[in-house]
């Protein structure tokens, strides 16, 4: 039996908690994130990432439902 891939599923997890530990000390401490910016995506990274883009296009693309005021229905 072999194995193709290994994965660490908590791994990720630690490491943004550890990371997200350092940036509320730094924020309590400093009133704010400044000193963080560069270990921090930009906005435009995460939403290329998320595909945020694509989300905003359906969002467009769905039409909204109207429902008809009670004294139109019968």
């Amino acid at each position: 039996m072999g194995y193709r891939m290994v994965i660490w599923p908590v791994s990720s997890l630690r490491v943004a908690a550890k990371t997200q530990e350092r940036l509320y000390e730094i924020l309590a401490r400093d009133g704010s994130t400044q000193k963080m910016l560069g270990q921090m995506q930009t906005r435009a990274e995460l939403y290329d990432l998320i595909g945020l883009a694509d989300y905003e296009a359906l969002d467009a693309s769905i039409v909204r439902t109207v429902l008809p005021k009670l004294s139109e229905v019968g």
